[in-house]
């Protein structure tokens, strides 16, 4: 009867911890630098003359819609719900980063090729035509 007593008293912490394990298990709570650049992890509200930066200004508000998911996560009671939750919270996530990507790469592709060098016929400047066409006149006929 002893051996069973101190048995079950070295088995019992066991069973606790291994309970808890399962119960906690998939709950992974989304972390916000799972999805902001390193630069805006710690992203503060833009003050002074930083409300005019646009880029602080969206990460900011990202993070406050993040924070305010994650406590709406943490309301619901059952553990499948919970989990469910956190899911949708990560898809719109990164919904929201291949947009903002997509969005970058659209300007980044606009800076570089801007819309009047794109048409040669459309160009802003009048002698362009004539500078591009330069190479097709032949020396006599300049009069």
């Amino acid at each position: 009867m002893k051996k069973i007593v101190i048995l079950l008293f070295f088995l019992a912490p066991l069973f606790v911890f291994a309970t808890e394990e399962v119960s906690l298990e998939g709950l992974d709570e989304p972390q916000w630098k799972d999805f902001a650049p390193v630069a805006y992890v710690d992203v503060k509200e833009p003050k002074g003359l930083g409300k005019f930066n646009d880029v602080v200004a969206y990460w900011y508000k990202r993070r406050v819609e993040f924070e305010n998911g994650i406590e709406k996560c943490r309301a619901v009671e059952h553990n499948d719900d919970k989990i469910r939750c956190y899911q949708d919270l990560k898809v719109k996530q990164y919904q929201k980063n291949s947009d903002y990507n997509a969005r970058i790469e659209a300007m980044e592709r606009e800076r570089m090729n801007p819309v009047e060098m794109q048409n040669p016929t459309t160009n802003m400047y009048p002698i362009g035509g004539f500078i591009q066409n330069l190479g097709r006149y032949q020396p006599n006929e300049f009069n």
